[in-house]
């Protein structure tokens, strides 16, 4: 066995143990305490993609954190109890802050959580150091670029090489996209840099995009072509329970495991909409709260979803 490979194994089972000890403080020794931050660098972006509400706001007052607001930011993650930090934007492998970019502050995350990660719409060069890079690709090039701001070409060439950390594409099922997913997963055998795909529905957020939403049957019809797709050996990560319950939201709901931050360096705990008033649960497409649910309450699907998320090299 290679040095390389044993570094990398000895880094899950350290993921793992840490993740079993936050696991019994919240469970045994009832800490509320989160497990995941959805951290909002900027809500500047180089897109300007139907679904995204973020960019609407790039001009406004408090549109993208500072350093040290940032670096405040984090230590109060810490200091709740948060172990994976997952950087959001807009899009956060724009953010700068002075002389400092969004690699240094990535490092500086690493050397705190058990796993950092960064959700980026790929456009720009993918070699940042992070743990997980997530890619957004909403469907095959007709239907990305009318949904992403013509950005298929430049994703799809940058799925070719491996990143420093590990890659999965993301993809969230909406109105316009969601028969492109069995043509984007074939598609995506020409891409082995991909280790996965995830899979999140499109949740209205008011600001004109709300015809994207996936109506019951279609959202029913959308669930089980994903579902049929697993069973058939696909690499998606989401679990046949979760799947199976977001069909009508039938699943229990621990929104407090979640912590968010935005550019105004705000920390909040519990459901990022909840939050802002404007709940709509029943319309709910947040798939990686219904897996860390299905995970603290021992479902096995749920548990290996987050082991080849987060845990896994």
């Amino acid at each position: 066995m290679s040095s390389h490979h044993t570094m990398e194994t000895r880094t899950s089972l350290e993921r793992l143990r840490g993740l079993a000890g936050f696991y019994i403080r919240r469970t045994l020794l009832g800490r509320d305490m989160p497990l995941l931050a959805s951290f909002k660098l900027t809500y500047r972006c180089n897109l300007r993609c139907a679904p995204c509400p973020y960019h609407r706001r790039a001009d406004a007052s408090g549109a993208s954190i500072g350093w040290e607001a940032a670096e405040a930011a984090l230590d109060a993650l810490v200091r709740a109890g948060c172990r994976i930090v997952v950087f959001e934007g807009g899009e956060p492998l724009l953010w700068r802050d002075g002389g400092r970019s969004f690699s240094d502050l990535a490092r500086r995350a690493r050397e705190r959580f058990l796993c950092t990660a960064a959700t980026t719409n790929g456009t720009l060069p993918l070699d940042v150091p992070v743990d997980v890079l997530w890619v957004s690709l909403d469907g095959m090039k007709e239907t990305h670029d009318r949904l992403r701001s013509g950005s298929f070409d430049r994703v799809w060439e940058n799925l070719r090489k491996p990143p420093r950390g590990k890659l999965l594409v993301h993809f969230t099922m909406n109105r316009e996209n969601w028969r492109d997913l069995p043509h984007l997963l074939d598609a995506l055998r020409r891409r082995p840099a991909v280790r996965g795909v995830t899979l999140q529905l499109f949740y209205p957020y008011g600001q004109g995009e709300d015809d994207l939403a996936l109506p019951p049957t279609e959202r029913r019809e959308a669930i089980g072509l994903a579902i049929r797709l697993k069973e058939r050996g696909y690499p998606i990560i989401n679990s046949r329970r979760t799947l199976e319950r977001m069909i009508t939201n039938g699943w229990t709901c621990r929104d407090r495991l979640l912590a968010n931050v935005d550019p105004d360096g705000s920390v909040t705990q519990g459901c990022y909409v909840r939050s802002r008033g404007e709940v709509r649960c029943s319309d709910c497409g947040f798939t990686p709260v219904a897996e860390l649910s299905g995970a603290f309450a021992l479902a096995p699907g749920s548990i290996l979803a987050g082991w080849k998320a987060f845990v896994s090299p």
